[in-house]
């Protein structure tokens, strides 16, 4: 019911394995570090994404992958250690809000695959993410217990965003409580496993748009200067900015007409990122993490001490 891809799914448009492989050397003939597995749906119902993942790690890739874990089964378990991170998306440990949220019966399994892919020999980091929505808005602590109980390594929680305009964020009212909740239980958490300080330091929003009043050198997006990401969206189109996937005046290109390869530093690219950089300059960007990156190289920019720069997992 919170779902942020709820109209841009609308299509079921997948890539076919012949775009997805080829993509796949594609990035890596570019050197790409590191990518994850997410969704615009459960990534893990994909026929083959075991196999997808697979050639990523054989490419020296850091793999990550964001799951509902319903689909995960044992034969998965060996791939999984391999992986830098797996986030879960938990919902409620209340059964009645699970089911209203997700619409399914799998309530028993949201919590249950740290235990069942941690062991001594593997690195992986098996977090949690819960986007607080006005079903479970009073369940936060509860929700943080039983996921450090059950071996999560962390849990962040994600105010839901109302991408699409259909007002599945919370009211102004579910913000005060869900504010009141944090401040009365902070002894109660650690720091290190949440990201529920800056939930509060952020009023419950997101990743607000006020951010130019802070900014002294920067005029552009930094992280859009890196070239540092891309986001490849199940219909082919490929974007720079999250919060902009489904909006064709911001995408490079379909990789169902041309290779990622020939969309990568072309015309087209840099044309996109010029409309990334006025957008920032105008204060017009919202509903992004690289606003708090932004601002930390700012700081940065200023001549501030390293040392007062925000060293904050959850940045």
């Amino acid at each position: 019911m919170h779902c942020s891809y709820g109209q841009r799914r609308q299509n079921k448009s997948r890539l076919s394995p012949e775009v997805i492989t080829q993509t796949i050397k594609d990035l890596s003939f570019l050197g790409t570090k590191a990518a994850y597995i997410s969704g615009g749906g459960e990534p893990t119902t994909l026929s083959k994404w075991h196999d997808y993942a697979q050639m990523m790690l054989d490419s020296q890739m850091e793999v990550a992958l964001i799951t509902n874990s319903v689909a995960i089964k044992p034969e998965h378990y060996k791939l999984l250690r391999q992986f830098n991170y797996i986030a879960v998306s938990v919902y409620s440990t209340k059964e009645e809000q699970y089911k209203a949220i997700v619409g399914a019966n799998h309530f028993e399994g949201q919590f249950s695959l740290p235990k069942k892919l941690k062991d001594q020999d593997s690195k992986l980091i098996v977090g949690a993410r819960c986007v607080i929505n006005g079903i479970n808005y009073q369940e936060i602590f509860n929700t943080y217990k039983k996921a450090m109980e059950e071996g999560f390594d962390y849990i962040i929680f994600i105010p839901a965003v109302d991408y699409e305009k259909r007002s599945i964020d919370l009211s102004e009212e579910q913000k005060q409580s869900v504010l009141e909740q944090i401040e009365n239980g902070l002894s109660h958490i650690n720091p290190a496993t949440t990201n529920l300080i800056n939930v509060k330091n952020n009023g419950v929003g997101h990743y607000g748009s006020t951010y130019l009043p802070k900014l002294q050198k920067s005029v552009l997006c930094n992280a859009i200067a890196m070239r540092s990401n891309v986001f490849i969206n199940y219909d082919g189109e490929v974007y720079l900015c999250q919060p902009l996937i489904g909006n064709k005046e911001y995408s490079l290109g379909n990789l169902n007409e041309h290779r990622f390869l020939d969309l990568w530093n072309a015309k087209r690219h840099r044309e996109v990122i010029a409309k990334l950089h006025e957008k920032f300059a105008k204060g017009a960007c919202e509903n992004c993490r690289a606003i708090s990156y932004n601002v930390a190289i700012d700081r940065l920019l200023q001549g501030d001490k390293p040392a007062i720069i925000p060293s904050d997992n959850f940045l």
